[in-house]
């Protein structure tokens, strides 16, 4: 299910950017996590990516490939888009 209000709310340059991400698509749609913290970005987004970008990348011994990598295979494994 998506939330309909989240194709609102973007100043214009992440207009541009999600269409990018929507025509390079095989489902012709945004991703949910992008879509989420892209939408009104400067109330949630900006602050939050950080402390994904802790939790995902810093907290660990591995190197930002290998999580890329461990990332695509686990996706892979679960038939999901990465």
């Amino acid at each position: 299910m998506r939330i309909k209000i989240l194709e609102n709310g973007h100043r214009p340059i992440q207009k541009i950017i999600l269409g990018l991400i929507r025509a390079t698509s095989a489902d012709k749609q945004v991703p949910g996590p992008i879509a989420v913290m892209s939408y009104h970005r400067d109330l949630f987004g900006k602050y939050i990516a950080g402390c994904y970008q802790e939790a995902m990348r810093n907290a660990t011994e591995w190197t930002e490939g290998e999580c890329e990598l461990f990332a695509a295979f686990v996706s892979q494994l679960n038939q999901c888009k990465y």
